[in-house]
């Protein structure tokens, strides 16, 4: 609307969303602080962005719209606004006549004539009635009545154009949004409908023919802007403050804390390079008045650390020395070399950005701390604009339209991840039997729904904590989770408005690692805290080059794991720029081929001009962090420091629009140019910086993940044991199943011991072993699928038991849970045949109430039956059924000999056998292979120019897949609908990483499909 608005020629506009102001800080940034990088003009000098809401009352009949005229009017708008949102269900306002003009001072109000009698005294000469005329009977109506009591009551009437959309051609959406809303189709919305499209801007000239009767009612709108004095920038905001002492300043609170840390850290003295940074990072945060900031950070460490709560600082000023000193983060900053003016700049003024990552299992502690410490009045959550993304714009335009369920579900299930762009190919419409101007319409409105606001959410944890009242500053309502707080605006307009947030975030490998150090202290021990973990071990660094890392944090995808027997981490800093090199930024920037190459000794290293020596010497010339891209733009593009911060903001999906990122193109290349580098050289950089526009590690965050990923690998390698017990007591995370988690602990010679009601706990537990210095793992009833983790908790607490029906009677399960607990195999202490214990729930007596109870109805063992015999293939899918795994069975173990028969008849038709995982890593590079297993992971991501990935596994370990992108249009049916696959293809030996580049993906078929479906189409000859 700002925009258009702006090419309209307007000297202003007013914009009021409803029931809030959720999209005013947007508004207010189009207006005075357009994007440096794209073309659209900028507002006249003066450009006037005026701001209000529309509120429906719970009293009347019609909504009035609030606009602030100073200050205090503004926080009245807010108290009013927070009040309606606390008392109605979310998305919703309940706000009454009285409590608006309770607080109505210094607000213009903008009344409905049926309602403007009920304002008229309170508001005085602060309240108009707003007309329009869109060609429509209710328009006609309400200038009737607005006229009326213009010459009864003297009502001021202004011309308002009241519009629905910025252009008219948006109406189509609009109509589909309204339909959305009310759940109906376009055919059947009726009256719901606007008639026209003229709720849209329209040019001056068009306003001034439309009202020429009453020209003066225009004029009227610049008499209201006059007499509105107030502007978001004069929101100020404070920070709470710390508890001091008599006579002690935030400063010295925050110089006392860092000392006392600093003497912590280093028990044996700080170098003296750490003491200089110190005392420099102090006078700077002195200088920016930042001390409570980094007193209420602190405050809140302490309390997770109070409460054995693990946490690791992050962002572009976490891994500071006073962050390191006041316990913020682990990450020694002699370790990195960083400094402080990368993170705080007395030039810029930015406001700090430090995350804190808590246990995902406790984070919640952590929020409800702050509620209660700073209360609901000083503390709210920020919120988050979902939006319509690919799949919900094409079901919500498909309902819209009429299209039955069925086709929509066929359209989706078609695309993949490949979007509308599968759609618009030609007689697409033919495939799904639609006739072509409705296809047309559908595609037209689910592409104008992709990127839409849809609605609000609760962003991961960015909390806003204020000295002064939140609702001072903008209002806040009940988020739909309970106990939680939500302000009305998202992290891009908290950061425009320069509001301080801190973001409390949740790791699940915070959650791991802390139940790792528990476990190690119980079992072995060994009392360590995450930055005593000993740094530098050469058998971790060993194991990482290996890319023996399922589980290890960062580094476990299949991306990492191609790369690190490539890249060779031997230190920290190489885990810092390993975490930061894979990632769609430096991969779509195509960094990290070249960086492989030069650390391998391969290709030179070279600079595309001088000054980018400087900012580029220590990452070969390759710009891997986002804060080497913005000095490649300031050094080589002659950026300003004002065109560096904006890139920084774009350097973000938020901020990737495609007007965006073509501005930024110009303006690098006429840089770069400008200082003498080739072309060749100028689509290099360009394509990095888009790149990381996608996604790309600050300096400092890559070494706070680094950290979490040597803990992780450290106790991978070291203590599997504690390490796997740690990782499948914190599921669901990561990559991996708890499958896959088992099966590396077996293969790293951990002893696994079985689900038993007599031994297991609800979590996986360690056991000492008789034979191993490391400790047996029992399963744990968390594995048990369908139960209720309450009675589940309750089995240790009731044990010993002495057959099923004493663990019936005793606990009280239902039968249902009774067959899922024995089907997991939990009963096989009481017998090793896990039917004959499904046989006898069945057969028992569940009822109370009854003398049989917990007795068999049927003594089925006295007639001499005979249970069904039960294959190895019915117990393994027994066994995944209930708990997802076989601690001694493989799907693909069952089915190597049915494998080995069918390689018989292959050999005879000189046809390519099946191999396994072992002949796998042996063959050599370009051989023909065929190859079966399981999918452990599939993985399509967008920088991998439509390539697919798949880990395969069998009985032996993993298989990775490469499926080309015409492979995988062809197969991805196959790779979707199916959890066992046969693939064959040839093998890619790179060094010491291993693949099968497949040419056909097929369903594997088991003995009883393959008496059913030939295969002999299925073979490639050996030759």
């Amino acid at each position: 609307m700002v925009e258009e608005s702006i090419r309209l020629g307007y000297d202003g506009i007013a914009i009021t969303d409803l029931n809030g102001l959720y999209g005013v800080v947007r508004a207010f940034q189009t207006a005075t602080a357009p994007e440096l990088f794209t073309a659209s003009p900028n507002p006249k000098k003066g450009f006037i962005s005026v701001f209000g809401t529309e509120l429906t009352l719970a009293d009347q009949g019609h909504s009035v719209t609030l606009i602030p005229l100073t200050q205090k009017g503004y926080f009245n708008l807010c108290r009013i606004l927070t009040l309606g949102k606390r008392n109605a269900q979310k998305g919703y306002s309940k706000v009454t006549s009285a409590e608006i003009i309770e607080h109505g001072e210094d607000l213009l109000l903008f009344a409905h004539p049926q309602n403007f009698l009920a304002f008229q005294k309170a508001f005085a000469d602060r309240i108009y009635i707003p007309i329009h005329r869109d060609l429509t009977w209710e328009s006609i109506l309400l200038g009737q009545e607005a006229f009326r009591l213009e010459k009864e009551q003297g009502a001021k009437l202004f011309v308002t154009q009241r519009p629905f959309m910025h252009t008219a051609e948006r109406k189509v959406v609009f109509d589909t949004l309204t339909c959305i809303l009310h759940h109906t189709t376009l055919t059947e919305a009726k009256d719901i409908l606007i008639q026209n499209a003229e709720r849209h801007l329209h040019t001056l000239p068009e306003l001034s023919a439309l009202w020429q009767d009453r020209i003066d009612l225009i004029e009227v709108t610049l008499e209201i802007a006059r007499r509105i004095q107030f502007s978001l920038s004069e929101i100020r905001y404070r920070y709470p403050q710390a508890a001091l002492e008599a006579g002690e300043t935030t400063s010295d609170r925050l110089r006392s804390l860092s000392l006392k840390g600093l003497a912590w850290r280093y028990p044996e003295g700080p170098p003296e390079s750490v003491v200089q940074m110190l005392s420099h990072e102090l006078e700077i945060i002195r200088k920016l008045e930042y001390e409570d900031y980094f007193l209420t950070l602190e405050e809140i460490c302490q309390f997770a650390r109070a409460q054995g709560i693990l946490f690791q600082g992050r962002g572009s000023a976490a891994n500071s020395v006073v962050c390191f000193c006041i316990g913020i983060t682990s990450v020694d900053p002699t370790k990195i070399d960083l400094l402080f003016e990368r993170f705080i700049s007395l030039e810029r003024a930015e406001p700090p950005d430090i995350d804190i990552d808590f246990e995902h299992e406790r984070r919640e502690e952590v929020i409800q701390h702050i509620y209660q410490k700073y209360d609901a009045e000083h503390a709210a959550m920020v919120c988050t604009v979902i939006r319509y993304k690919t799949r919900m714009a094409i079901r919500e335009s498909a309902k819209v339209l009429g299209i039955p369920l069925k086709t929509v579900n066929a359209m989706i299930k078609f695309i993949g991840r490949d979007g509308f762009r599968r759609l618009r190919e030609e007689c697409m419409h033919e495939r799904f039997g639609i006739d072509e101007h409705r296809w047309r319409l559908f595609l037209a409105v689910g592409q104008s729904l992709q990127g839409f606001p849809r609605h609000l959410g609760i962003h991961t944890g960015g909390f806003l904590i204020s000295h002064n009242p939140i609702t001072e500053i903008v209002p806040v309502e009940k988020a739909s989770m309970n106990g939680r707080y939500v302000i009305q605006w998202n992290k891009d307009d908290v950061n425009f408005l320069r509001l301080m947030k801190i973001d409390v975030l949740s790791l699940g490998m915070l959650t791991a690692i802390q139940k790792s150090l528990l476990l190690l202290r119980k079992h072995k021990n060994i009392h360590w805290n995450l930055a005593q973990i000993p740094p530098e071990d050469p058998l971790t660094y060993e194991k990482i080059q290996e890319a023996d890392t399922v589980g290890v944090f960062q580094i476990e995808s299949r991306a990492q794991m191609q790369t690190l027997p490539r890249l060779k981490p031997k230190c920290f800093y190489d885990l810092v720029v390993e975490v930061a090199l894979v990632r769609p930024g430096p991969l779509q920037g195509g960094m990290v081929h070249p960086y492989l190459q030069r650390r391998a000794g391969l290709e030179k290293v070279r600079y595309p001009h001088p000054s980018l020596e400087p900012v580029l010497k220590k990452t070969m010339g390759v710009p891997i962090f986002q804060e080497q891209v913005m000095k490649i733009a300031v050094a080589a593009a002659g950026f300003s420091p004002g065109e560096a911060n904006e890139l920084r903001r774009v350097m973000s999906l938020a901020w990737k629009k495609k007007g965006t990122m073509e501005g930024v193109r110009t303006r690098i290349f006429q840089g770069l140019k400008e200082n003498g580098i080739s072309d060749k050289d100028c689509e290099q950089i360009y394509k990095t910086i888009e790149g990381f526009a996608n996604y790309g590690f600050p300096e400092s965050h890559a070494a706070s993940f680094a950290l979490l990923t040597y803990a992780s690998a450290y106790l991978h390698i070291r203590h599997p044991d504690v390490f796997t017990c740690a990782l499948l007591n914190s599921q669901p995370m990561g990559f991996y199943s708890p499958r896959n988690l088992i099966a590396d602990a077996q293969r790293h010679q951990v002893k696994m011991r079985p689900l038993d009601v007599q031994h297991s706990n609800y979590d996986y537990s360690l056991e000492p072993s008789p034979q191993a210095e490391l400790l047996d793992l029992r399963v744990g009833f968390r594995s048990v699928h369908g139960i209720p983790t309450k009675l589940l908790r309750e089995i240790e607490n009731l044990r010993p038991f002495f057959d099923v029906s004493d663990f019936a009677k005793r606990t009280g399960f239902s039968r249902p849970h009774l067959l899922k607990l024995a089907a997991a195999g939990a009963f096989q202490c009481f017998s090793d045949q896990p039917r004959k214990i499904l046989w006898e729930i069945e057969s028992m007596s569940l009822d109370q109430n009854s003398f049989l109870w917990g007795l068999p109805r049927e003594n089925f063992q006295e007639k001499n039956s005979e249970l069904p015999f039960e294959s190895q293939w019915e117990e393994m899918q027994r066994e995944y059924a209930h708990k997802g795994f076989s601690l001694h069975l493989h799907p693909m173990s069952i089915l190597r000999s049915t494998l080995d028969q069918r390689n018989e008849a292959l050999l005879q038709k000189q046809q390519v056998p099946f191999s396994d995982g072992k002949k796998v890593r042996v063959a050599g590079d370009g051989q023909k292979i065929r190859i079966a297993g399981m999918i452990s992971l599939t993985q399509r991501p967008p920088t991998a120019k439509g390539m697919c990935f798949i880990t395969l596994e069998d009985e032996f370990g993993f298989i990775n897949i490469v499926i080309p992108p015409d492979v995988y249009q062809k197969d991805r049916l196959a790779i979707y609908g199916s959890s066992l696959l046969e693939i064959w293809g040839t093998v890619e030996r790179r060094n010491s990483v291993i693949n099968v580049k497949a040419k056909r993906v097929f369903p594997l078929l088991t003995e009883v499909a393959e008496a059913l479906i030939p295969s002999a189409t299925m073979h490639t000859s050996i030759s």
